[in-house]
Order: structure tokens, then sequence, then C-alpha cells
């Protein structure tokens, strides 16, 4: 493959900023934190500053690797590359079982719209928000990230609106650690509430996704993931802050953001937030990810692990076959009232295990793209390196452990069956000889 033509970098910094942004926050920031005000009380917004700080130690691999290389199918690409083709199939269809949570965005986007405009149905809503956010990446990637840069921006001014307003009605002893509802559960419930909001402050790694387009890759991408770090950090913890502090405890306990919203704001206010707090986190979330999933199905395509035609473009470069297909696969179990929380909730450990096959690839960056190493971005040094990455790739382990312990055995089970399954595809597939691996990275 050619290297990436110039015309096609047109993602500056700020651009790269928004698409992780909307990526990171997502529904979760709503949702969570009332159940981690149950295990850990007022002081939940300091469980989030430890999230943020374990959700970073997780995507500093991704970091430093698009510090070394410009990938052009996500995170497939580096597994291929540094692991062989076998892992790297086998990797890369496990990523594509993601598109299964698109359709889990678009109900919740349904629901919150549902809560401003109750003559809307909620099936209704999300399958025009599916419609109109395929439509916008259909257009190509530019033209997305421009819608991008509008929803993130009202997203952020959404959750200001919510800090804002309720910094004025903070209880009293909002910093004394010795209240009986501070720390509510003690030491273990504090790491109860860290396991589960973490969960809502990694996903900006994706954003290695769009190394394609980005005018400076092993500049800009790294640098939107700490720039969006701290983003999440400050919002996520006055949030967090308010959330806690406002109403008494037994009151928010188990109950989403928008309770308290509904509490301490005016009626235009709070249509107001609902509108630029979850309802953009979701179209944002929904927005990207429709392009950051299609990233390895589409290089996939172009390797031979899946039929050619499947991968063609159109004249915006968008590849139209696969975003029909993660377009159905969203609408249709929403049109037929299936349990999209259920397949969804089927494939996160099966994300987790795809984490640590990816950052076992980046470990081994240094030995396998000697050159990748020597133009690095971030001059550290091997040591260092090495201690981050396998920092890292504990903290991946530790919150694989702990989404196993919240999952049902059978979904476990599943997760077994649809690795063993790939694997024997993966297997099939190359010993077809259709598999025909194309470099489809860049070193500068």
């Amino acid at each position: 493959m050619s290297a990436t033509p110039e015309k096609t970098k047109t993602l500056g910094l700020f651009p790269l900023v928004a698409l992780a942004t909307g990526q990171v926050i997502g529904a979760g920031v709503v949702t969570l934190i009332g159940a981690s005000i149950s295990h850990t009380g007022r002081s939940v917004w300091l469980a989030y500053v430890a999230a943020v700080a374990l959700g970073f130690s997780i995507i500093m691999s991704y970091m430093l690797l698009a510090s070394m290389i410009r990938v052009r199918g996500g995170n497939y690409t580096f597994v291929a590359t540094l692991l062989g083709d076998r892992w790297g199939g086998l990797y890369g269809m496990a990523f594509t079982m993601n598109v299964f949570a698109c359709g889990m965005f678009a109900m919740s986007l349904g629901q919150y719209v549902n809560l401003i405009i109750p003559s809307l149905g909620v099936k209704t809503v999300a399958i025009v928000g599916v419609t109109f956010f395929y439509i916008f990446n259909m257009l190509g990637v530019n033209f997305m990230s421009k819608i991008q840069n509008i929803l993130a921006t009202t997203l952020i001014l959404g959750l200001i609106l919510f800090v804002v307003v309720g910094m004025g009605k903070l209880q009293p002893g909002v910093l004394d650690f010795s209240a009986p509802d501070f720390f509510l559960k003690g030491s273990d419930g504090f790491l109860a509430a860290v396991a589960l909001l973490v969960f809502s402050c990694y996903g900006h790694a994706f954003v290695v996704a769009f190394s394609k387009e980005a005018k400076n890759a092993k500049r800009d991408i790294p640098f939107a993931m700490m720039i969006t770090t701290g983003i999440i950090l400050v919002v996520y913890t006055l949030i967090a802050l308010v959330a806690s502090n406002v109403l008494p405890v037994p009151e928010v306990v188990g109950k989403p953001l928008t309770v308290v919203a509904r509490e301490i704001m005016s009626e235009p206010l709070y249509y107001a937030f609902v509108f630029g707090g979850p309802v953009m986190a979701l179209a944002t979330t929904l927005n990207s990810s429709l392009s950051v999933f299609a990233r390895p199905f589409h290089q996939m395509t172009n390797d031979g692990w899946f039929p050619a035609w499947l991968g063609r473009t159109n004249r915006y470069g968008a590849p139209f076959y696969i975003l029909t297909l993660m377009y159905l696969i969203a609408i249709i179990p929403i049109a037929l009232d299936l349990s999209i929380s259920v397949i969804t909730s089927n494939t996160v450990l099966i994300g987790r295990i795809s984490d640590l096959v990816a950052i076992t690839a980046i470990i081994t960056l240094p030995k396998r793209l000697p050159d990748a190493w020597e133009n690095r971005y971030f001059r550290l040094s091997k040591p260092v390196f090495y201690f981050l990455m396998y920092f890292s790739l504990a903290a991946t382990i530790f919150c694989m452990i702990i989404s196993m312990g919240n999952m049902p055995r059978s979904n476990v089970a599943v997760t077994v069956c649809l690795a063993l399954a790939f694997l024997l595809y993966a297997v099939w597939r190359q010993n077809s000889g259709k598999v025909i691996m194309e470099k489809s990275y860049e070193l500068q």
C-alpha cells in the first residue's frame, strides 16, 4: 500500500480532541454516578479522580504506540504487524463485535430525547438517530468530524451548565472526610466505586483509529488523548462533586444524574442540560463509533479476511458496504425489540481480552519495528517504556477481573465460544490462501 495521500490528512489537534472527548464521554457519566454513590457516598468525586488515573494507565500503551507509527486499520493494523497474521485476524474479528454497542447507544439516545419530548417514541428516535449518523459517516471523515466538533462543544457546555448551577447549591462540609456519608462503605466501597467508574474513562484510546487522517499523527494523537484525559478529569470530578453533595445521599443512591438536575434547575435549564449533556454524550459517541468500528473491518477486507467487495468505498472515501452492515446491526435489534443490552454485554469481556492482546503487541514494538522506536515522538528510554507498558497491562488485567466478577457465568461462556469461533475462522481463512496482508502503517 502506498503512503497516505496528504490530501486525506485533514484532522488537526482540535478535531481529534473533539473525537476523543465525544467517544469517551457517553451515558456512563449520567448513569454510573448514582450506583457509585451507593458504594462510597459523597467521596464519589475522589473515586472519579482515581478512575480517570486508572483509565489513563490503560490508554498509555495506545498513546505511546501512536507516537511511533501511523496506522490505517486502527488497532488491528499493529496487532497484525507485530504479532502476525493469525493474531491480527483473531483480534480484528473480536474488535468488530463492538458494533453491537451502537444499537445500545441509539436506544439510550431515544430514552433521553423522550424526556424532553415525550411525544417522540424511544424506538423512533433511536432509528432516526442511527440513520442520521450513518449518513454523516457516509459523507466522509472530514464531514463527520465537523459535525463532531459541534456536538462535542455542545456536550461540554451542557455538562458545565450542570456544574455551574450545582456548585452554588452544595451542602456544607463538602471536604469533611470524617463525615459518616464520606467513604460510605470504607476502602472496599471506594475501590468498588473506582472499578465501576473506570469503564467510562478510557474510551478516548479509540482516537488511534483516526491516525490515517491526522495531519501530524505521531504528535497530535497522543496529545489528543492527554488533553481529553485532562478534560474528563475536571468535568467528571466536578459533576460527581455536585451529584453527591447537593441532595442527601439516600436521595441520589442508584439514581441517574437527571434526578439531581431536575431538583436544582428550572425547567428550561433542565431541558437544556438533558439535551446538552446526556443526549449529546450519546450522539458524539454514536457518531464517532461508526467510523472507529469500521476501520479494522475495512482494513481486514483489504487483507483478505473478508470478501473484497465489502471494502469498496464511495467518492468520499467511506466504506459504504461496511457502514451499511453496521447500520443494519444497530437498527434491526431496535426494530424487532431484541435485548440490545444483553447482546452488547456478551461482547464486554472479549473487548477486555482484546485489550490484553493489543498491549502485548505494543510491548514487542521496539524489537519488531526498531525504526519506529528510533523515530518515536516521546524520547523515553526502553526501561521506562517497558515499565509503563507492564503497568498498563496490569491495569487492564485488573479491569478485566472486575468485569468478569460482575458478569453472569453464561456471558463468560459466550465469550469463550466467540473466541473459539474467531480462532477457527482465522485458521480456515488463512489456510485458504485468501489472506494477503498489506503494509498498513507508516513510520513517518
